[in-house]
């Protein structure tokens, strides 16, 4: 089917709708994306304002129109700090073989004159199967690309070894999965498959970054350093019954920073903060998500027991240590609750392997076992 071509939306606030098109058909959708990409070249030589164009290739894959919204508001949020060809992929292997696309160009109507050219695809059938084959004719070439698997769909082909050749990092969110921990094992299993050719980017992790920045920093002075080694229990609070990724994944850190071996490990548990679960438990058709809550560490030193605490009170962490009965506030830190276009442009912003979450699954992991051998 020849491609129809709308006219253009009037330029409104940031980020604009400059053009938008239909296609039906994979060589359609290549042909308008590389017409509209000329275009915007084009423009750049042209104005006296340069035109930002993309520095790197965004694709989201997920199995929700609805999560495709949601994906496609949050890249275009992303390709306004790192200019981007952005590509949402709705997959539903169901029914009768059919691909849909819509292209459009949005740019920020400021003068830094950015522009996101955003393609939504919608895969139908056999091919919902085969991403990758369907996504590479849409890359714009030599340009780095960034997959993100958009809420829990399965894993399967996103950890194929065609993506993982593909892509600079894959970005997931093992917090949105049911079983996290179920997760964390696949992605470990994938890291010894693969080795450094898998980049992973985990969208809980960064969200864990303020509770490892503040933990730091309680042991920071030199009097508290060799607590480290005295630390005997951990006891991770969050509002669900089963461990959220965040919880884990704090644990599987400490595991891995301090060198926990199976006959040297702390006792690590989770619970649930009873309050925090029934007030998410009211809200849980406004697709809250599992949070932790509190982190408690307590020590065994030889003047005696020590605790260290921190907990999340809506927007900070308030850090406590109590000594001989003595509970004393050291520190309160900032916690918002960043979208996740900000936690994504943020690990963007850090490129590259990271080895400490890396250490930190594999940690996760290797505590989860030795607790069902316990």
């Amino acid at each position: 089917m020849a491609p129809a071509i709308d006219a253009a939306v009037p330029v409104g606030s940031a980020p604009a709708h400059l053009r938008y098109r239909h296609a039906s058909g994979l060589h359609a959708v290549a042909r308008e994306l590389e017409a509209l990409h000329r275009e915007l070249l084009r423009s750049e030589s042209e104005e006296s304002s340069h035109v930002r164009t993309s520095v790197m290739n965004l694709v989201a894959a997920c199995n929700d129109r609805s999560l495709g919204d949601r994906a496609a508001t949050s890249l275009l949020a992303i390709g306004m700090r790192h200019p981007a060809r952005a590509i949402v992929i709705v997959a539903d292997p169901e029914g009768d073989p059919q691909l849909d696309a819509d292209i459009s160009l949005q740019c920020s109507a400021d003068g830094r004159r950015v522009c996101v050219e955003l393609v939504r695809l919608d895969v139908r059938g056999e091919p919902a199967y085969h991403l990758t084959s369907i996504v590479t004719p849409l890359l714009i070439p030599d340009m780095p690309v960034q997959l993100w698997i958009a809420g829990a769909p399965p894993l399967r082909q996103a950890f194929s070894a065609e993506a993982v050749e593909l892509t600079e990092s894959i970005i997931l969110d093992t917090g949105a999965y049911a079983d996290a921990l179920e997760t964390l094992t696949l992605l470990d299993e994938q890291y010894a498959k693969y080795g450094d050719a898998l980049v992973i980017a985990d969208i809980a992790w960064q969200r864990t970054a303020p509770w490892r920045e503040a933990m730091a920093q309680t042991f920071d002075p030199l009097e508290r350093r060799g607590w480290l080694r005295t630390i005997s229990a951990v006891r991770l609070q969050s509002d669900v019954a089963a461990a959220p990724a965040e919880a884990w994944l704090l644990a599987g850190w400490l595991a891995s920073r301090l060198g926990w071996h199976a006959s040297a490990s702390p006792d690590v548990s989770f619970t649930t903060n009873n309050d925090a679960a029934a007030t998410r438990a009211s809200v849980a058709g406004a697709g809250e998500r599992a949070r932790l809550r509190s982190v408690n560490l307590e020590m065994e030193q030889t003047s005696g027991k020590a605790q260290i605490s921190i907990v999340h009170d809506g927007k900070s962490l308030r850090t406590t240590v109590t000594r001989e009965r003595d509970a004393r506030p050291v520190g309160i830190a900032s916690c918002p609750d960043y979208d996740e276009a900000d936690l994504i442009s943020a690990m963007m912003a850090e490129a590259g392997a990271d080895t400490v979450y890396r250490a930190a699954v594999s940690g996760a992991v290797a505590l989860a076992r030795r607790q069902r051998a316990g």
